[in-house]
């Protein structure tokens, strides 16, 4: 998929630098320390529907470096999804771009599996820990939507 962005156009290309900048960006901090699961935040994010996430896939995908102008963003946003017209068929070439990476296909796959393994001494925690207990739902759900998409 081609954006433009300012006059520039670009391919978005999901390669290791897309999966590098979406790990560094947008990977959630727990104790200080990047959790390096950014990308697939990102993708979760883009199965569930989420058009907020757009932006986010183009700043990491579009190789259009700062974008210090969001209203430029938001304009070639209008422009590929037809002012919105066409916003399910751009969800659907993003995911289908992204599930072609084998960049990010092998990082979110290993996330996933290593979920998985734990969940067994989540659920059993879960017994004792009010939030964990709150939260092994909606990990579970992250693990089921991953493997229902990849």
């Amino acid at each position: 998929m081609q954006v433009t962005v300012n006059g520039k156009m670009n391919e978005l290309k999901f390669n290791f630098k897309a999966l590098f900048t979406a790990n560094s960006e947008y990977s959630t901090i727990e104790n200080g320390i990047n959790q390096g699961n950014g990308a697939v935040l990102l993708f979760i994010r883009l199965i569930e529907g989420d058009v907020t996430v757009i932006p986010e896939i183009i700043k990491v995908a579009g190789g259009f470096g700062k974008i210090t102008n969001e209203d430029k963003l938001f304009e070639a946003i209008d422009e590929i999804t037809d002012g919105g017209e066409k916003i399910d068929e751009v969800m659907d070439e993003l995911k289908a771009e992204l599930k072609q990476s084998g960049f990010f296909v092998k990082t979110i796959t290993s996330y996933k599996n290593q979920i998985e393994e734990s969940i067994p001494m989540m659920e059993e925690k879960a017994k004792t820990d009010d939030t964990m207990a709150n939260n092994l739902q909606a990990i579970e759900y992250s693990v089921k939507l991953l493997n229902d998409n990849l």
